[in-house]
């Protein structure tokens, strides 16, 4: 039961976000500890078997993160054989492994699905009301639970004790059962690894894309952008950069065609999709400054426009304190940056969707001003009346692909949030030619309460790209 809670809340995250990371529905890891704690204190020797499965992988993997592991299995079994067999030994003994392996599957989550480490994430997450709830609630909640389950079998009246021998038939049987079940459905493990994929964030840094490669369909519908192609080449061209938010790329060849249908007739100099490194708004904006990670490694895109004596603005209808953007952004070139504060005192409207911000047809109108002034500008604009969750949105309007594709209502409210934008964006570029247009999404849609498989319908950190002009 222990094993089944430690991995309980990690294996929901992945299933619901469809993280590229497939999870077990138990932690081999707290499984190997509560055997290692039934077993008879001392005989140190005996205990070394236990290293044996993890020593024949580490010799096959044959990679840095697989003796990683062996070493800290090792450091676990040392800890199993001289800690007292005693309620106030075993349970914080217990307590502290539990809690370590909790905030490693939560750092496993993270990375694999946004390329988040624990700190990046919760600098993220602190923005948002569950971002308590998560960070720490949740890890405490966990250790209670498996304590509670424990406590009985670890110490106390009816402690139960294995034989070495005993233990050493459990882990194998438990191994092996794994091993052959995931040759039968390899998609669906039944023990989780928690310790080697921490590590394995470490020796090999690429994150899985099992679900990043595209279908021969798509493929062919439409071009691939050179990720080592620089988007920007001339930057004395007044440019529009917008970051569309949830603008993802449908595993439907035809719903993909609907999202991308507002510029059908735009004559875009390019049309197609585009890989992000990224997979959260503010990480996409960093990317596209040119900063992975808000890391300044060189020199940032809005500097290189200013360079050449452009004006730069960053306008965003939400809250300048959100990820600290009103704070942060000016590192990056920035001249001017307007949040929803100053378009408030400005008089312009709000939208209730996913977050209550400044309307995206109010903002479209603004930068449209911007734009005819004389000064030439860099404007970087992200969107928000696309952000989830959808079942919250105002939309009255619905689009007719949702007709058409019989969609959902979270289908057909984002459908409808998108176009929206979209053929706003696709205005406003034909009316000032002057400006070169580069419209890109941020990432797939992140959520949906009602509808479970929404997420998973979009490619993994596959966006559109649009370029205008």
């Amino acid at each position: 039961m222990p094993a089944l809670v430690a991995a309980f809340f990690a294996y929901v995250a992945c299933r619901v976000y469809d993280s590229p990371q497939l999870h077990g529905i138990l932690s081999a890891d707290v499984l190997f500890l509560m055997v290692l704690l039934l077993l008879p204190r001392f005989n140190f020797s005996y205990k070394l078997a236990f290293l044996a499965p993890a020593a024949v992988w580490a010799a096959v993997d044959h990679s840095a993160c697989s003796y990683a592991t062996l070493i800290f299995y090792a450091l676990m079994i040392l800890v199993a054989s001289v800690v007292p067999r005693r309620c106030r030994f075993l349970l914080p003994v217990y307590a502290l492994f539990a809690l370590l392996f909790v905030l490693a599957d939560a750092e496993n989550f993270f990375y694999s699905s946004v390329l988040l480490t624990l700190p990046d994430a919760w600098g993220l997450a602190k923005f948002f009301w569950w971002g308590a709830l998560l960070f720490i609630v949740v890890p405490p909640l966990v250790v209670s639970l498996e304590l509670l389950f424990a406590r009985k079998v670890l110490w106390g009246a009816r402690r139960v004790e294995l034989s070495h021998r005993a233990g050493f038939a459990v882990v194998v049987s438990v191994l092996l059962l794994n091993a052959g079940l995931n040759f039968l459905k390899p998609q669906q493990p039944i023990l989780d690894f928690t310790v080697y994929k921490w590590f394995h964030q470490f020796c090999m840094p690429g994150v899985s894309r099992h679900n990043t490669i595209l279908n021969d369909d798509i493929r062919s519908a439409y071009p691939v952008w050179e990720k080592e192609k620089s988007v920007v080449e001339d930057f004395s061209k007044p440019t529009v950069m917008i970051l569309v938010e949830s603008y993802g790329v449908k595993k439907s060849l035809d719903q993909t065609r609907a999202l991308l249908s507002p510029f059908a007739y735009s004559h875009a100099r390019f049309l197609g999709l585009y890989p992000r490194n990224a997979s959260h708004t503010q990480g996409s904006e960093w990317e596209d400054f040119g900063a992975l990670r808000g890391k300044i490694r060189e020199e940032p895109l809005p500097l290189k426009f200013k360079e050449h004596h452009l004006q730069t603005w960053y306008v965003h209808g939400y809250d300048s304190e959100f990820y600290a953007r009103g704070e942060n952004y000016s590192k990056f070139g920035f001249d001017k940056m307007l949040f929803k504060e100053q378009f408030e005192a400005q008089g312009l409207p709000s939208c209730r969707n996913g977050f209550v911000g400044i309307c995206d047809s109010a903002m479209i109108v603004y930068i449209d001003s911007l734009l005819s002034e004389p000064t030439p500008k860099f404007v970087y604009w992200t969107t928000l009346d696309a952000h989830p969750l959808y079942e919250w949105s105002g939309m009255f309007e619905k689009s007719y692909f949702c007709k058409i594709f019989s969609l959902s209502d979270v289908d057909c409210t984002y459908f409808t949030l998108q176009e929206n934008t979209l053929r706003m964006i696709a205005r406003l570029a034909e009316k000032h030619p002057e400006y070169r247009f580069i419209v890109r999404g941020d990432h797939r849609p992140m959520v949906s309460i009602e509808q479970s498989d929404f997420v998973q319908s979009f490619y993994f950190r596959w966006v559109p790209l649009v370029i205008l002009n």
